[in-house]
């Protein structure tokens, strides 16, 4: 019989690693990530260490720049998910660490989809934070991903309209309200998958986001009808 295999993410920080642990306790755990950021390189190995020493648990260390702790957390919940298809349940405790660096975590998690908990004050229960039911790639339309891909093979960002409609072969009125929106559509702006910013006489240039780029490389074809 087929064992149903956890993987648990959790942020680190040399102060309250406890949470981890307990974190461990509450939960199945058959591997371990540690997200924190790279001036705390050293105290998390040492603490992945004690783990090891003690469960026998495989775990991989995941650093993150401070200056971009939200992005680089959103690309280290990426690449973490995209190398473990072989577990059933993911699950991110976001308790340990600077608080940023928590955020960033709970904001990770929401955009793929994972449950994410914290620990109480006292380390004695986890408390479950909500799953979106909606993700982004459930909600945005084939169209609007086929902008951002096409995008993406030319560099991230394209300096004008014109350019994008060349790629993309679709007309600068749809161009238009993929990307900026309309009152019954949220734009590509709007949802922060596109940075676009305004040049003379009306031009714009346009850049994928982080987030953009996460959209993309998660994207799963099947679309409910209420995609925009």
């Amino acid at each position: 019989m087929q064992r149903f295999l956890t993987l648990q993410i959790a942020t680190f920080g040399p102060n309250d690693y406890e949470t981890i642990v307990s974190g461990i306790k509450s939960f199945p755990v058959h591997k371990l990530a540690i997200i924190c950021y790279d001036y705390d390189k050293s105290k998390a190995e040492d603490f992945a260490k004690k783990i090891k020493s003690v469960l026998g648990l495989p775990i991989n260390l995941y650093l993150v720049n401070e200056e971009n702790v939200v992005r680089d957390t959103l690309e280290r919940v990426n690449e973490i998910l995209m190398h473990s298809r072989e577990f059933h349940q993911v699950l991110v405790n976001v308790s340990s660490g600077e608080k940023l660096l928590g955020c960033a975590a709970l904001s990770s998690s929401f955009v793929n989809g994972v449950k994410a908990f914290g620990m109480d004050h006292n380390n004695a229960y986890p408390i479950l934070m909500p799953v979106l039911k909606l993700s982004y790639s459930e909600i945005v339309s084939d169209a609007k991903i086929k902008i951002l891909k096409v995008i993406e093979v030319a560099g991230g960002s394209l300096d004008s309209l014109e350019q994008l409609e060349q790629v993309s072969g679709l007309g600068k009125p749809l161009l238009s309200y993929h990307i900026q929106g309309a009152k019954d559509s949220k734009g590509l702006a709007s949802l922060g998958l596109l940075d676009v910013e305004r040049k003379e006489r009306g031009k714009i240039s346009v850049s994928i986001t982080t987030l953009g780029k996460l959209l993309i490389n998660n994207y799963n074809p099947t679309k409910p009808s209420n995609a925009i």
